[in-house]
């Protein structure tokens, strides 16, 4: 098919990298990290710019502020190919910034200032569904809450499939997400969700089973980090394995995921080889340090794939 046409409604943030962290600090405490960066960053930005390495034909809607950190994002996504005309810069708002904390395994915890985020407006929205034709919807919950539902209220009157990755984590009404394309929570969000700790695949299924239940989606997706992706729907509980990789930051990995997948099912393929696609995808993110300084091209992962099955060949 010719490329996939994707919307992405989120946030747009500069991330600030402390790398090197020995441990989250106690209140009044200091501790010695190595050093820091900036990157564009976001959920519905990372988003974005993954799907659009993967080969995706893809325009943004979002909200900065009218200062260097949102035109500094802006013109990265520009370079990516992405459209960019249904990004606001709001001049009395900062852009949305968000300090992340990676220690020595390449796990991190973030700060989310969410800024012009919060004003993105479901106007931004309708206007950019009116404007083009896509295959599908891809949005977060890093934004006001009334503009998720609408959004996918309007998707879905529009026949557009939609696609939740349902972070950060917190605990939202799910009433007005009923029969949504996919839902794809990580452990946190999943507990935030559900109530469940995910921490065997046991619990996984159940709070899979519940999420399901509770929104009737065509697929729930949970991704549970080194131990792979919950794949739940009508007719498959499965857990599909990932690709063992030296992680340095997991950082954008998730959104990695989410786009590499929507990207792959907009092509035509199964939801498991999808998945492994989209697996891959965040395997290389995750090896590499930075949010979208980490994500990969579709050659890439393709070149990955293709070095993996000759090693399981041997």
């Amino acid at each position: 098919m010719s490329k996939p046409k994707i919307l992405v409604v989120g946030s747009m943030n500069m991330d600030a990298m402390i790398y090197g962290v020995p441990k989250i600090p106690d209140f009044g405490e200091s501790v010695l990290c190595r050093y820091y960066a900036y990157v564009p960053g976001g959920k519905g930005s990372n988003q974005a710019m993954a799907a659009a390495f993967q080969g995706a034909d893809v325009t943004m809607v979002g909200r900065v502020g009218d200062d260097d950190n949102g035109y500094a994002l802006v013109n990265d996504l520009k370079k990516a190919g992405v459209d960019t005309q249904f990004i606001v810069f709001d001049p009395d708002e900062q852009t949305g910034f968000d300090p992340i904390m990676v220690d020595e395994s390449g796990k991190y915890v973030s700060y989310v200032v969410m800024g012009a985020n919060d004003k993105l407006d479901f106007n931004q929205v309708r206007s950019a569904i009116d404007a083009k034709d896509y295959d599908m919807v891809v949005m977060q919950l890093e934004m006001p809450l009334e503009t998720v539902y609408k959004t996918y209220e309007y998707a879905s009157e529009k026949g557009i499939r939609v696609f939740l990755d349902a972070g950060p984590a917190q605990s939202i009404s799910l009433e007005r997400l009923k029969n949504i394309f996919i839902i794809s929570p990580n452990e946190a969000e999943t507990k935030a969700l559900t109530g469940i700790d995910a921490d065997t695949e046991e619990k996984a299924i159940a709070a899979a089973k519940k999420l399901y239940d509770e929104v009737k989606p065509k697929h729930v997706i949970l991704k549970m980090g080194c131990r792979g992706a919950l794949l739940y729907n009508e007719n498959t509980v499965k857990i599909v394995p990932c690709f063992k990789v030296n992680a340095l930051d997991s950082t954008a990995a998730g959104d990695t995921f989410g786009a590499a997948l929507a990207i792959q099912l907009c092509k035509g393929e199964g939801m498991e080889t999808a998945i492994r696609f989209a697996h891959a995808a965040a395997g290389i993110c995750v090896s590499r340090k930075g949010a979208q300084t980490s994500i990969p091209t579709e050659e890439e992962v393709i070149a990955f794939l293709k070095r993996y099955e000759k090693e399981e060949v041997k």
